[in-house]
């Protein structure tokens, strides 16, 4: 397995951190927080000028491609993730390009190229994946008599607010797995946002006979697809978890520069010296066997271990580093003014956005011991 970058993966990590840059990234990582009521508009302002951006250099089109094979594929998105989770990025982008994902694998149409082109013009889609169950895409999704109309309660979705889409998995009454997109603004869509330790975009969606726009159908077996798309979107995850954690690092190792004890800086100490010197392998490992989950999609080979296996180390991970750099921060860590306590709480929400670390590690065990050799 070669994990060093393409040329062209090489050149979209130089594009992105031109982009979201450190002059800029300070404001990227505030512009989650708002009010309890309302919306600050100093962030909406910043929301939208950073999906601009992002829309502008081409993110949304990143697994878009006009002929068959011409694909960067999950290992270009992984590195714009891990970009993403440095600045501590809030929004759909991710939830669209995997959504974005699964209408490339229906079979083609009018109406699934309407939609492609839309996303790749700028249209957002939020997906209800989040829940921290097992296998939350298995939830209820009730259908009308006709089949045109869904009803579900969905607990978290993210950036449910400023999406212009949703995307609803999970199974009808008959066991059928189903995959409903429908508009955000839909009157019957009834959104009500969570006040959680991130101050991120959680929200309670509840759907009530609400008209779907298109029903996402897999040309091949649904339930294989549907598990490549949830290695995809571990994947995606762990890359994000792992940039989450190396900004961070980089936030303390900043820190312990400044700090001075005994004469000298804090940095130029062992205890903490050592302590960042653990946590920087520990990022380099992840974000290798993230790279392997990534380069095993790409190369048509069962990504699903490998994903589930990147996103449980990447979460303890993000935990991890999180908590120790607001450690070393000292009792400022713990302020507003500080962005130690920014990373330790996005840590602790985004480590559970696709289930605990342990509840991963459980569901792809059965994929590890069918790897196990016989005795």
């Amino acid at each position: 397995m070669d994990v060093t970058l393409a040329p062209e993966h090489q050149e979209l990590l130089r594009h992105v951190t031109e982009t979201l840059d450190d002059e800029l990234a300070p404001l990227i990582r505030r512009m989650a927080d708002r009010p309890r009521h309302g919306a600050d508009p100093d962030n909406a302002a910043i929301r939208a000028m950073v999906w601009q951006a992002l829309t502008e250099m081409g993110a949304l089109r990143l697994n878009q491609s006009p002929a068959p094979g011409d694909r960067r594929g999950l290992s270009g998105l992984a590195v714009l993730a891990e970009r993403l989770g440095e600045v501590l990025y809030q929004g759909p982008l991710l939830d669209t390009v995997l959504t974005s994902e699964a209408l490339l694998r229906c079979a083609p149409g009018p109406g699934r190229d309407r939609f492609l082109k839309e996303i790749a013009a700028g249209a957002s889609v939020a997906a209800a994946v989040r829940d921290g169950a097992v296998r939350p895409y298995d939830a209820p999704l009730a259908t009308g008599t006709t089949g045109d109309t869904v009803s579900a309660e969905r607990r978290f979705v993210a950036f449910a607010a400023e999406a212009d889409w949703l995307l609803i998995p999970g199974l009808t009454a008959d066991g059928t797995r189903r995959t409903a997109l429908v508009r955000r603004d839909d009157p019957t869509v009834h959104l009500r946002r969570h006040e959680e330790l991130g101050r991120g975009e959680l929200y309670a969606v509840r759907l009530a006979d609400t008209p779907v726009t298109a029903w996402l159908a897999p040309v091949e077996d649904p339930e294989a697809t549907w598990q490549e798309l949830i290695a995809s979107a571990r994947t995606l995850q762990a890359a994000y978890l792992v940039g989450l954690a190396r900004g961070a690092l980089r936030l303390g190792t900043d820190r312990l520069k400044e700090r001075r004890q005994f004469g000298g800086a804090l940095a130029r100490q062992q205890s903490p010296a050592f302590l960042l010197a653990r946590l920087a392998t520990r990022i380099d490992a992840a974000r290798l066997l993230t790279r392997q989950a990534a380069w095993e999609a790409d190369t048509d080979r069962d990504h699903r271990l490998t994903a589930g296996q990147a996103l449980a180390m990447a979460a303890t991970l993000a935990r991890d580093t999180g908590r120790d750099v607001l450690h070393l921060h000292g009792a400022h860590g713990m302020t507003d003014a500080s962005d130690a306590q920014l990373f330790f709480r996005r840590a602790a929400v985004e480590s559970l956005a696709l289930g605990s670390p342990a509840r991963v590690r459980a569901d792809v065990l059965p994929l590890l011991m069918a790897r196990r050799p016989a005795d």
